[in-house]
Order: structure tokens, then sequence, then C-alpha cells
């Protein structure tokens, strides 16, 4: 069978209802990372249903399905593509009015990984209806835990990519500032690079008309939270971005006490290697040193995320090929600007060429809310233009 534009758009079209449904069961039943155990147990039984190679548990619940070239036997392939969708969500309660809401109490896929499972979902159903021979093994893996960043690293750790030769490894991510049904591309670098951190200040506690029996830890907190983010404006090349954010501090039980311990934590991003080891160092330093000189002591932990992203150019090249052969009626917007969010997807390019790609999810004011934002939702639609660019790459170029 000769395989066409009109005819990959057509079949798409016949499995978009099954997509949708999928989405929504996914959307109503979110887990957080590290916890997707039902989510993979339903990706399993979608997977095994299409006839995919299974592998389980790796990095915690990944799910790595493999769609077999199905090239004659004299001719077989070991080259593979890769393909990736994170299937965690968020610790946000939904407040979208609408009947495929959350159904767990303050989780929600309010990031877009139930629409990116739901695509390579369908991506493989739609691999496995063409009746061609596929020049590549398909590799789908369902990654967990990607919002905290340990997803992909803890996979790869496990060996998800052992005797695998892959090709090329490619992802996408819902985007609602772009129209519905575009592909957003970018060469070079993509995401930034993403750390989160911890930090504990010690003092003494005490009564709260006595401060000076006591070590105020709230006040010494509000001083580092201070020179923290001077680090950006002060040490750090304003032709280097870089972002320091505090999103948590936690202390005290009273207003006329004072506490001994004070939390706070937050995540530091940048595009540059040398700025984000030079921001590492600085912030150690201040919170140790502001610590000691107001008597406290301090704990500093930094928790490696994920490394700068980097699109591969002849991956970004074979992209733009691929979709005007097999979906020249999908938009191409070319990314000017690299985004300061981090993705671990930047951990399986570090070892196949491969890119992260954007799919407009946007069309209504219901769908442009933010990504992480309680209302956040997207256009379903626009799953038909990541299914048939997913299902692209994988077909004869």
């Amino acid at each position: 069978m000769t395989i066409t534009a009109e005819k990959i758009k057509h079949m798409t079209d016949d499995i978009m209802e099954d997509i949708i449904a999928i989405r929504r069961h996914l959307h109503q039943n979110p887990e957080l990372s590290g916890k997707e155990k039902n989510t993979a147990a339903f990706i399993e039984k979608q997977c095994m249903q299409l006839g995919c190679g299974i592998r389980k548990n790796l990095g915690g619940h990944g799910l790595l399905a493999t769609l077999a070239s199905n090239k004659s036997p004299s001719i077989k392939t070991t080259e593979t593509i890769l393909l990736r969708a994170d299937m965690d969500a968020l610790p946000i309660q939904d407040a979208k009015q609408c009947d495929y809401a959350s159904k767990i109490k303050g989780i929600s896929h309010t990031c877009g990984h139930d629409a990116h499972t739901a695509i390579l979902l369908g991506t493989l159903m739609l691999l496995s209806k063409l009746d061609i021979e596929l020049p590549y093994n398909v590799v789908a893996i369902f990654q967990p835990a990607e919002e905290i960043t340990e997803g992909a690293a803890a996979m790869l750790k496990d060996g998800v990519l052992d005797g695998i030769q892959a090709h090329r490894a490619y992802a996408l991510h819902v985007y609602p500032y772009l129209p519905a049904g575009s592909i957003g591309l970018r060469n070079g670098v993509m995401c930034a690079a993403a750390d989160m951190f911890e930090v504990e200040i010690t003092g003494r506690g005490g009564h709260a008309a006595r401060p000076h029996e006591c070590i105020d830890v709230i006040l010494i907190a509000s001083h580092i939270v201070q020179a923290l983010h001077h680090i950006i404006s002060r040490r750090v090349d304003p032709m280097h971005p870089a972002v320091l954010t505090i999103g948590q501090i936690n202390a005290g039980h009273a207003a006329n006490v004072m506490p001994d311990k004070v939390h706070f934590s937050g995540t530091v991003r940048s595009l540059n290697t040398t700025t984000h080891e030079e921001i590492r160092g600085r912030m150690d330093h201040i919170i140790r040193q502001t610590a000691e000189t107001w008597g406290a002591t301090a704990s500093f932990h930094m928790r490696y995320g994920t490394p700068i992203l980097e699109n591969s150019a002849n991956a970004i090249e074979g992209v733009h090929r691929t979709l005007k052969k097999y979906a020249p009626s999908i938009p191409i917007v070319d990314i000017d600007q690299p985004s300061m969010g981090g993705e671990d997807f930047a951990e399986f390019l570090q070892h196949v060429p491969g890119c992260l790609m954007r799919l407009g999810t946007g069309s209504t004011p219901a769908t442009r809310y933010p990504l992480h934002h309680a209302c956040f939702d997207i256009d379903e639609k626009a799953m038909h233009a990541g299914i048939i660019t997913m299902a692209s790459l994988c077909l004869p170029s």
C-alpha cells in the first residue's frame, strides 16, 4: 500500500474518538510522580492489544513498548526510532468545570502528560494499522516522574536503552501559546538546565516578646532569600539567561512563638553550563555564610534535575522533511527563543540525537491557560496533528 498524506489523515481520523477517550480517562485518573502504577497498567494493556513487546517497571513504573519492523527477514533492520511520552501528573487541584475533570482531589494533569501518553498510544495504533514495511523498529517509552526530573535518568539507570540501536529520539510537549494543531520547532538549545534545592536553617526558638534570647530563623531566611535573588542580577552575565525561584517556605506554629527551624525550597534554571555551576557555588556560599553570621546553622541540598536540552540540527531538518512529505497541511512554527522550563527528555538526548517538539493546543480562552495552571486544558483536536507527526517520523523518508 502506498502511504499518502491523505491516507494517514483519514486513518488518524478513524482513531481519534478512541484517543480522546484515552486522554479523558487519564485526565480523570491522574497519578503523581513515582506513583503512576494504574496509569502504567492501563498503558500496558493498550500496548499488548496492539501486539507490542513490553518491558515494564523501568525507573519505577516506566514502560517500554516495541513495535518491531515488519521488513522481510532478509533485510531486517536493527535501527530504531525512539518515541517518548511522560505520564505523571501534578499536585494541583483541577479547577475546570467539565465532565472529564480530575476525580482525584489535589492532583491533575495540568501539564498535558495525559495528552502526550494518548498521542503516543495513538501513534502505535496508527503504525500498527498501516499495511507497509516499517523501515525502523519503533520503541515507545512511557516515562514516569518527569515533573520531579527523575524519571528519565532512572529509566536509563535501569537499562531502558540496553540492546537498542536508536537512530533518532523524538518527544513532543503540548503548548497553549501556539495555534492548535501546529508544530513548534527550534534548532539548538530548547530548554534550560533545571535543578531543585532545599534549605533548612536551624537556630533557637523562644517567646516572641524576647527575640534577644533567640536566633531568629525567619529573619535569617529572609536575608538569605533576598541574597539568593541578587545572584542573578549581580553575579550572572546578563547575556546568559537564568532564573532562581523560591517556591515554598515553611516555619512556625503560632504568631507569638519564634520557631527554631525554617525550611524553604526552590529551583534554579539556566541556559549556560558555566553559569549554572557559578550559581550553584554562590548559593552554597551565601546560605552558609549568612546563617553563620547570625549564629545559626544551615543545610543546603541541591538535587541535580536535568541538563540543558539541545535539539539536533539533523533531527530538526528531518522533521521538516518528513512533515512536508506526509503532513504538508500541519503548520510548522519556528520557535525563536528557548524555554526556561526544564525537560528531562534531555537525558535521552545525551545518548541519542533527536529533538523535542512543541504541539500547539491553544484555540479558545479555555485552552490558552498556561502550563501548571489549575484550569489548564487542551484543544483535543490538536492530538490529531501530534499523532501524524510522531507516526510520520517512523515512516520511509
